[in-house]
C-alpha cells in the first residue's frame, strides 16, 4: 500500500489487488515476437545453467551475455517510467544497473525463469530511484500552487470549449503567464509515479509483459498534494512515513530506528494517516 492509498482507505489496511483480465490473442505479428521471446528465454535458461562449476572468467562472461540478451526487457519496464520528469536515457541506466544487480544475484531455485526474477529487481530499481528522488528534491511552493490551479482551469475550460485547453488560454484562466503554465505541467509530470504491477506475485503478469501486452498501470498518485499535507506534520511523524511508505520498512524496525515500540509505531501511523486523510477529505 502506497502512502496516498493509505490515506484515501479508512480501513488503513495494507491492501494489495492483483491485476485480472484476460490477454487478447495474439496476431501473426505477436506470434512472431512471442517466438523469438521463448528463443531468448531458453538461450538464457542455457547459458545460466553452465553457471555450475565455471571459473570466474566463463562465469562472468556468461553473465554479461544473459545481460546481452535480456536488455531489450529492462529498456522496456524503463520507458514505462518516461515522461516523469527524468530523460529516458537516465532511466535505461537505471534499469540496466537493475538488470545487472539480478544477473549476479541470480541463483538456480530463486525462479522458474529469470526474468520472474530480474522484472522486479529492475522495476525496483527505479522505483527506488524515484522515491529518494522525489523525497529529497521539491519544487517551490509558487509551483506546487500553479500545478493545483492548473488543474482546475483545465476542468474549466474543458467544460466550456469541449476541448484540450491551449496554454495561452490556461494562463489567461489562471492569472499567469505561459512560461508558468508550462512549469506547472512539468511539476505534474515529475510528480506522478506510476509503479507496475510486481510480476513476481503473479505469474500471469510475466506473461502478459513477454507476450508484449501492457501490465496494468496501476496508482497513478499525485505527489505534490500528499507532500503539501506532509508539510504540517512534525519530524518525527514525516520520518515514520517516510521509512514506512518510501522505504518499505516494517513497524518494528521503524521502532528500532526511532526508539519506540513497534505498538507506538503502529498508534503514530494510524494517528498521522487519520490526520492526513480528514486534510485530504476537506481539501477534495
Amino acid at each position: 500500500m502506497t502512502l496516498a492509498e493509505a490515506i484515501r482507505d479508512p480501513s488503513g489496511g495494507d491492501v494489495t489487488t492483483p491485476f485480472s483480465g484476460s490477454v487478447a490473442e495474439l496476431d501473426p505479428v505477436q506470434d512472431a515476437r512471442q517466438t523469438a521471446r521463448d528463443a531468448r528465454a531458453d538461450q538464457v535458461r542455457v547459458l545460466l545453467a553452465d553457471l555450475d562449476g565455471c571459473d570466474e572468467d566463463a562465469a562472468d562472461r556468461i553473465k554479461q551475455r544473459v545481460a546481452e540478451l535480456t536488455m531489450p526487457v529492462a529498456r522496456s519496464i524503463a520507458s514505462r517510467y518516461r515522461n516523469r520528469g527524468v530523460d529516458l536515457v537516465d532511466l535505461e541506466q537505471i534499469a540496466a544497473l537493475g538488470l545487472m544487480k539480478a544477473v549476479h544475484r541470480w541463483k538456480p531455485g530463486l525462479s522458474e525463469d529469470f526474468l520472474q526474477y530480474a522484472v522486479p529487481t529492475i522495476s525496483g530499481e527505479i522505483k527506488r530511484f524515484f522515491r529518494d528522488r522525489w523525497w529529497t528534491v521539491r519544487p517551490p511552493r509558487r509551483l506546487q500552487e500553479a500545478r493545483a490551479a492548473l488543474s482546475q482551469a483545465e476542468h474549466d475550460l474543458r467544460q466550456v470549449g469541449g476541448r484540450e485547453p491551449a496554454d495561452a488560454e490556461l494562463a489567461t484562466a489562471m492569472g499567469t503567464d505561459v512560461a508558468t503554465v508550462r512549469e506547472a505541467k512539468q511539476v505534474r509530470q515529475s510528480a506522478r509515479f506510476t509503479s507496475l504491477e510486481d510480476p513476481a506475485s503473479d505469474n500471469g503478469a510475466i506473461d502478459r509483459f513477454l507476450a508484449g501486452e501492457d501490465i496494468e498501470l496501476e496508482r497513478v498518485e499525485s505527489r505534490l498534494d500528499v507532500a503539501q499535507m506532509l508539510d504540517s506534520l512534525g519530524e518525527r511523524d514525516r520520518k515514520v512515513l517516510e521509512l514506512r511508505y518510501f522505504r518499505g520498512l516494517s513497524q518494528a524496525k521503524i521502532g528500532d530506528a526511532i526508539g519506540v515500540s513497534q505498538m507506538q509505531v503502529s498508534r503514530i501511523l494510524r494517528d498521522v494517516t487519520r490526520k492526513l486523510r480528514e486534510e485530504w477529505t476537506e481539501s477534495g
